[in-house]
């Protein structure tokens, strides 16, 4: 999907919408603007000269360029008013189109002809692609097309642009000498726009022209474009501004006089917006985020129009969107960071603000904007806001999103904070997966991370499981072969969460992953802290195959280098398998990606260790994450780039050919904001537990985890003392004993004990405020701020976060969530039906617990 050419990010203000002559650029963007040679170019003609620059035309966006080769979707050939007949590429700087491209055929150059309407025809010449050339069937370089759609693009911005800078114009003159070159290009716009014909134009894909005005269906995904490469981009955003600007003086009708045209305000208003707005709304809509898109447009041209028709309908489609497009959580149903952060950036710096007043609530705005994955340092977001509207910010602390899975663990505060995040997202049948993908940050900036937050890489290995601080079965991607990577799919199962302001627990299991390879694929992670020291433990295990893989990327930002303690050595060339072939140089959409992943592995070392060891990634300002690798012996190290960034391999193979069972243990430790740690360690245990011992700067602790929760075990700690104990997680320290899950922790004369809190779900609801569950048994008071954890019959298993709690009878309680409930049960099958997914359906029984931690306190 690609960003609109302006978004608005705004927090959602409780006064009236401004209308859209207030919106306002950056002072800095303008200046940019300005300096340009093309806005300089433009900026020299008049009223006249600018409207004849208007294509007759549509244009065509995805154009490769035919001299260096460079790809369409690298969108190569760009346009300036200062030479408008030719287009020159940014890669290679040819300048086309010339003497060689578009070659002739038969002694003139080839086109295609469509009948916009009846009797106009309009050409669109091309250059024709020997097959060898192609990059896929039947390509072709629509330079003329490519050109329009530039000149098109420029000529909207630039009335935007001097729309806007007419409000601070120093005289009266000046104002309406720039309200007649905005309101010339409006009008002529609206002359040629009826006329533009129809389009397929897709980066990679052939193109296809049609009529003006083809008869319904239209294709999915807003894929006949018209004005734009995208049919849900077709209101001419920038126009729209513009027009709002300057149609209350007598700009628009002096350039109707100009151009000849009567009535041109009227013109404007029916063949520009009104058109536009109805070739969107005549599109296949659906939950995208291209459906938002096509909302906003609608919205837009009703508030501009005073049209409630178009109003009340883009409301409606606004209302199913926020009920089917996100979890139950607020999360974006497509997990890409980006996408949910482009999707909150639009509902609160339009949508929200174009509503009509006094509308039904909506509350999933408030969760989206609560859930909004953070924008990682480098990342160039084009936007602009309305007058004085500060952007939305992610709140701090750590935050169950159960639709989706993702869960932040977040100790301490400010420099000293320690962030772990865990992603067990499913997906869509999309080529991505990153489940169970870990990320790190320390006093707020990233540490580990993955190529999620970066641009997609050229030969798609930011797609690879390999790229996220994620396993690996046998070397294979997520979901085992690109067939059922095509199939959608559920998300990691949320068996366990707890958050103190101390401790913290997770664990997702991801049966989907490897669903052949792997019997077991779980991640439990832990976040504690004290008055001095913070840190984090994961234990990934992982059953089944051949040979086991868990890589640790370095975030975007400042470089560092890992620094394992053991020795390393040269390493091969590559990390791929022999008996795969490489395809140097394969781009993404290809999908070799899937099988040659490893090959961008680059710059290898390798070293083995037994035992214990420790690894830095540490940047110039001494400044990121100590490893303390406490996994099963045998492990393989293995040190590498890819992508531009330090990574860390553990490995461990199969000695025998026998199936494999791995557990991960690591400890993370913060580098460079407070005191080390002195000692970290792995006591011995019995099969199914491990026990953590530390010397921090609070003191001697222990951390035990128990692979096998709700059966009691007895384990000898590193002191000599022994801990008994049914839970998920228990902390013994300075502050006392805590245990996480089960019902009790034994140390001496110290126990912590609890009663467990389950039971079953007997129906779901959403109010104004928030999702309901009715269940039985009624659970205890004072569960506000704990997770509901609801496993459906199925074995699916998703989390909400509780609310308050309402009696309504011995029996039965109402129990609030913060989130939306997501489904509804059936009262004759008991199959709850998803919201977001109405195809899916869970079969029953639908039972509830809620994860707690319960403590004794002294020494």
């Amino acid at each position: 999907m690609h960003a609109p050419t302006i978004l608005l990010l705004a927090a959602l203000a409780a006064d009236a919408p401004p209308p859209l002559a207030a919106v306002e650029l950056p002072a800095a963007w303008r200046a940019r603007y300005w300096a340009g040679p093309s806005a300089k170019a433009l900026d020299a003609l008049g009223p006249k000269e600018l409207a004849a620059l208007v294509p007759a035309q549509s244009g065509l966006k995805y154009c490769r360029c035919p001299a260096c080769g460079a790809a369409d979707v690298d969108d190569p050939l760009a346009w300036s008013a200062a030479d408008p007949k030719h287009l020159a590429c940014r890669r290679c700087k040819a300048v086309l189109p010339d003497d060689k491209f578009p070659a002739k055929v038969d002694g003139k150059v080839p086109a295609e002809e469509v009948e916009v309407r009846p009797r106009e025809v309009h050409r669109y010449p091309y250059h024709a692609l020997s097959p060898q050339q192609q990059s896929f069937p039947d390509e072709r370089a629509y330079l003329d097309a490519r050109r329009d759609h530039e000149a098109r693009e420029a000529l909207a911005k630039f009335a935007l642009y001097v729309s806007i800078r007419s409000r601070e114009a120093p005289s009266a003159e000046k104002r309406a000498d720039d309200r007649r070159k905005a309101a010339a290009i409006l009008v002529r716009c609206a002359e040629v726009y009826p006329g533009y014909a129809c389009h397929l134009d897709m980066p990679g894909r052939a193109k296809a022209l049609q009529p003006a005005d083809p008869a319904p269906p239209y294709r999915p995904r807003f894929e006949t474009g018209k004005w734009d490469a995208t049919g849900c981009l077709d209101v001419p955003m920038n126009l729209a501004i513009a027009y709002a600007i300057v149609r209350d003086g007598p700009a628009v009708e002096e350039a109707g006089a100009a151009l000849g045209v009567a009535e041109p305000r009227r013109k404007v208003e029916r063949d520009l917006f009104a058109a536009a707005a109805g070739f969107v709304r005549r599109q296949p809509s659906g939950e995208s985020e291209a459906a938002l898109y096509a909302i906003r447009g609608m919205l837009v041209v009703g508030m501009l129009l005073d049209d409630r028709v178009l109003t009340d309908e883009a409301t409606a489609r606004l209302d199913s969107l926020l009920r089917r497009g996100f979890y139950h959580d607020g999360r974006w149903r497509d997990p890409d960071p980006a996408a949910h952060r482009r999707v909150v950036a639009v509902l609160d710096g339009w949508i929200a603000r174009l509503l009509p007043q006094g509308g039904p609530p909506r509350p999933m705005i408030a969760l989206a904007r609560r859930a909004l994955p953070p924008a990682p340092a480098d990342e160039a977001l084009r936007l602009a806001s309305w007058p004085a509207a500060p952007p939305v910010g992610r709140a701090e602390g750590p935050m169950l999103l159960g639709g989706t899975g993702e869960v932040r663990l977040s100790v301490g505060a400010g420099a000293d904070r320690l962030d772990a995040t865990l992603l067990g997202s499913g997906d869509d049948g999309g080529p991505r997966t990153r489940r169970l993908a870990l990320r790190l940050g320390v006093g707020g900036r990233p540490v580990l991370g993955d190529l999620d937050d970066g641009p997609p890489t050229i030969d798609g290995f930011d797609l690879a499981t390999a790229s996220h601080c994620a396993a690996t079965v046998d070397g294979l991607n997520q979901r085992e072969d690109p067939a059922r990577l095509a199939e959608p799919a559920a998300g990691a199962d949320l068996l366990f969460h707890a958050a103190d302001a101390d401790l913290q627990v997770a664990t997702l299991a991801d049966r989907r992953a490897y669903p052949t390879s792997a019997t077991r694929y779980r991640r439990t992670l832990v976040a504690a802290s004290g008055p001095r020291a913070r840190y984090a433990v994961e234990v990934f295990e992982v059953a089944g195959g051949l040979q086991h893989d868990e890589f640790f990327h370095a975030a975007a930002g400042p470089p560092a280098r890992w620094q394992p303690s053991i020795p390393m050595a040269t390493g091969p060339g590559t990390l791929l398998p022999t008996t795969v072939a490489l395809v140097p140089d394969a781009p993404a959409a290809d999908g070799r990606w899937f099988l040659q992943a490893y090959a961008s592995f680059q710059d290898l070392s390798t070293g083995r260790s037994t035992g214990p060891f420790q690894a830095d990634l540490v940047d110039d300002k001494g400044r990121g994450v100590r490893l303390h690798v406490l996994g099963d012996p045998a492990t393989e190290v293995v040190r590498g780039r890819s992508a531009g960034r330090s990574s860390l391999v553990v490995r461990r193979r199969s000695a025998d050919g026998s199936s494999l069972g791995t557990a991960f243990v690591t400890l993370f430790e913060p580098v460079g904001e407070g005191p080390p740690m002195r000692v970290v360690g792995r006591a011995a245990a019995a099969p199914g537990a491990v026990v953590l011992a530390m010397e921090t700067a609070d003191g001697p602790e222990h951390l035990v985890v128990n692979l096998e929760p709700g059966k009691a075990k007895t384990l000898r700690l590193a002191d000599g003392r022994m801990l008994a104990t049914d839970g998920l997680v228990a902390r013994v320290s300075a502050a006392g004993l805590a245990v996480a899950g089960g019902t009790f922790a034994r140390v001496g004369e110290r126990r912590a004990e609890q009663v467990r809190v389950e039971g079953t779900i007997l129906a779901a609801s959403d109010s104004a405020a928030g999702g309901w569950f009715e269940v039985s048994p009624p659970p205890p008071a004072g569960l506000e701020g704990r997770t509901l954890r609801i496993r459906h019959g199925d074995g699916r298993s998703r989390g909400w976060t509780i609310a308050g709690l309402d009696p309504i009878d011995a029996r039965r309680a109402r129990l609030r969530v913060v989130e939306a409930a997501g489904f509804r049960l059936d009262p004759r099958t008991n199959q709850a039906a998803d919201e977001s997914f109405p195809q899916a359906r869970y079969p029953g029984p639908h039972t509830f617990a809620v994860g707690r931690i319960a403590r004794s306190a002294g020494p």
